[in-house]
């Protein structure tokens, strides 16, 4: 059976997904990290870090799971985050960029 989807209706499917995968990111700061906001899973992952100072939005692991399940470009992956991003987390104008490697905020000192 072969579906089409416009691209409009793609990144409805791809937005409803990224909430229900990770639209309960934890936003946490640390005073290490003063121009940063980090969003963290329950395990205390850094799924998204938000640089207020650049208006960036880095990204790791949700970007390759967007680019494997639905097979999208990393232009089309930007745009559907900023959507996502400014929907979900309330953050508007930032550009959302691929950074690779998951990493932990561990045991550093919360504000």
């Amino acid at each position: 059976m072969n579906i089409q989807v416009n691209k409009d209706q793609l990144e409805r499917v791809v937005i409803k997904w990224l909430d229900k995968h990770y639209g309960d990111l934890i936003p946490k700061k640390y005073k290490y990290y003063r121009n940063s906001v980090f969003y963290v899973s329950s395990s205390n992952e850094v799924m998204i870090e938000y640089n207020k100072k650049n208006e960036r939005v880095y990204i790791s692991e949700i970007w390759t799971m967007i680019e494997s399940l639905f097979h999208l470009d990393d232009n089309d992956i930007q745009k559907i985050i900023t959507v996502w991003m400014k929907e979900t987390y309330k953050l508007e104008g930032v550009t959302s960029v691929f950074r690779s490697g998951i990493y932990t905020i561990g045991d550093m000192e919360n504000d």
